[in-house]
């Protein structure tokens, strides 16, 4: 009974914990919503692509969205957009944080790819080297596979005399085409 007392209490800690995680996280984004809506329309950056719908569509008025856009390796967050005039506009925010992380990486590749080192493998082989590593299993068994088999051709096999109404012989080809 304790540990049944036990569990059930740990459990109940863990769904508190999370729950107010989920609050707390809920909290921060309806705040950063607020304050972008409260943006001005001259603070934003407008992308206008002109699309043809396929249905007639009454010019809208703002939709609030939640996506990110990727235009010449800049990661912009769209806010919000609107159709007018078979115009879709989309009202954005550069996303800096992400434009930093993706210099940093670009800049950690170009090191391992092209960057001078004092060892004389290439930054090629490194990089290879390091992935069996991490990410193949490096298993000291050996199997030889040098099987030889010969070649078995099986003849119509002909059905017993139990079931002789089937009306067909097994083959190994498929039936013809009379096509």
């Amino acid at each position: 009974m304790k540990k049944l007392a036990s569990l059930f209490l740990t459990f109940t800690l863990f769904y508190n914990v999370f729950g107010f995680y989920m609050m707390f996280a809920d909290q921060k984004e309806q705040t950063w919503v607020a304050a972008m809506e409260n943006t001005q329309n001259s603070d934003f950056k407008i992308f206008k692509v002109k699309i043809n719908p396929y249905a007639y569509i009454v010019d809208s008025g703002f939709e609030y969205v939640n996506e990110d856009v990727v235009v010449k390796n800049t990661t912009f967050h769209v806010f919000k957009n609107r159709i007018q005039n078979n115009v879709l506009e989309l009202y954005c925010l550069k996303k800096v944080q992400q434009n930093g992380i993706s210099a940093k990486i670009q800049s950690w590749v170009d090191h391992q790819l092209f960057g001078h080192s004092s060892n004389n493998d290439s930054p090629i082989k490194k990089i290879l080297k390091s992935f069996i590593k991490d990410y193949l299993q490096n298993d000291t068994l050996c199997y030889q596979l040098n099987y030889s088999q010969k070649a078995l051709v099986a003849s119509h096999a002909i059905l017993p005399k139990s079931i002789l109404l089937s009306g067909y012989y097994t083959v190994n080809h498929p039936p013809p085409n009379f096509i």
